[in-house]
């Protein structure tokens, strides 16, 4: 029960608002607002979430900015990149070197094919998540979906040789695989594509593998 009691005054203190959005753009759906001057009235609410924050974890606002950046990678998932980036944005205000929340802002502007921010904000997330081989996985995933959606063969090349190093690192790894066999359908290069196809299958999460990826590469190659 206390766990519970917990969770809901979490999310309450999360769902305060802490920027006034304006008509023509609503600043909270901007990685890091926009790197825009802000209204008195947005630094206003900006310090009362903060306020609310403090009290809740006591002062602890590395631990909120954590939180924060759950419920945004959670929204994220659910295919709500806009309410994901307004917690992205809170977990940034409260703690402004949270890679999960520098990695989320990346992820969602990549989703909506904001490509240029979504790489400057890949390269940030870099240097603050570390060696995190989920991130590596993602960015390696990022370059190769803008590489192909822009025909640049220098991302799509660094992507590549990502994955290669990535499956050295991690062999198990079969979002990994996947993702460098997505690369190669989009590529044309159908035959490897199912090479990569066939590795993930051999991996303990299997089960993850995109069954509509398969099943379009399917129709464009059928399995050798």
């Amino acid at each position: 029960m206390r766990q519970l009691l917990n969770s809901l005054i979490v999310s309450v203190v999360l769902a305060v608002t802490t920027t006034i959005p304006v008509k023509a753009q609503d600043i909270n759906s901007l990685p890091k607002y926009g790197s825009a001057q802000k209204t008195t009235a947005q630094q206003d609410a900006d310090k009362r979430f903060i306020s609310e924050i403090d009290k809740h974890y006591q002062g602890d606002r590395k631990k909120g900015a954590a939180e924060a950046a759950k419920r945004g990678w959670s929204l994220l998932r659910q295919g709500k990149p806009d309410e994901a980036m307004r917690r992205f944005n809170q977990a940034w205000l409260l703690d402004a070197g949270n890679g999960a929340a520098i990695w989320g802002m990346a992820a969602a502007q990549a989703s909506l094919e904001k490509n240029s921010d979504a790489l400057r904000l890949f390269a940030e997330a870099d240097r603050l998540v570390g060696n995190d081989i989920d991130f590596a996985v993602d960015h390696a995933r990022a370059l190769g979906m803008i590489g192909v959606q822009t025909e640049n063969k220098a991302l799509v090349a660094d992507a590549l040789t990502r994955f290669a190093k990535l499956q050295a690192r991690a062999p198990d790894h079969v979002l990994n695989f996947q993702n460098w066999a997505i690369t190669l359908y989009h590529l044309g290069n159908y035959r490897e594509a199912w090479q990569k196809v066939k590795l993930a299958e051999k991996t303990p999460r299997a089960n993850e593998l995109d069954k509509g990826f398969v099943a379009e590469l399917q129709r464009k190659m059928p399995r050798p």
